[in-house]
């Protein structure tokens, strides 16, 4: 389950474009002292953002998206390069899918 926080980040465009800059900001002030600092900041940024988006990406019962519905394992619709989320077949919301 995601924490409410990061569903926030995610959802409101504006917050997540001021962390992104406060980060840069950041990153361009600790490399103007040091080349080394900065280069550790990068890297530790890379990698808060993928643990953040292994951590708050959906899951489901086999830990990644099936392109199979659950419940009647007829082949789910693509909508660019992405299953849907509901089973043409059998009308079956996916655990995977994002709640409304």
């Amino acid at each position: 389950m995601t924490p409410r926080w990061v569903e926030r980040i995610i959802v409101s465009r504006s917050l997540m474009w001021v962390i992104f800059a406060a980060y840069f900001a950041l990153f361009l002030g600790v490399d103007a002292l040091s080349r080394i600092g900065g280069d550790v900041v990068l890297v530790a940024g890379v990698v808060g953002l993928g643990a953040a988006f292994l951590w708050s990406r959906p899951k489901s019962g086999r830990g990644s998206i099936s392109t199979h519905c659950e419940k009647c394992g007829a082949t789910l619709q693509g909508v660019a390069g992405l299953p849907r989320a509901t089973c043409r077949e059998c009308a079956h919301r996916q655990s995977w899918a994002p709640k409304r």
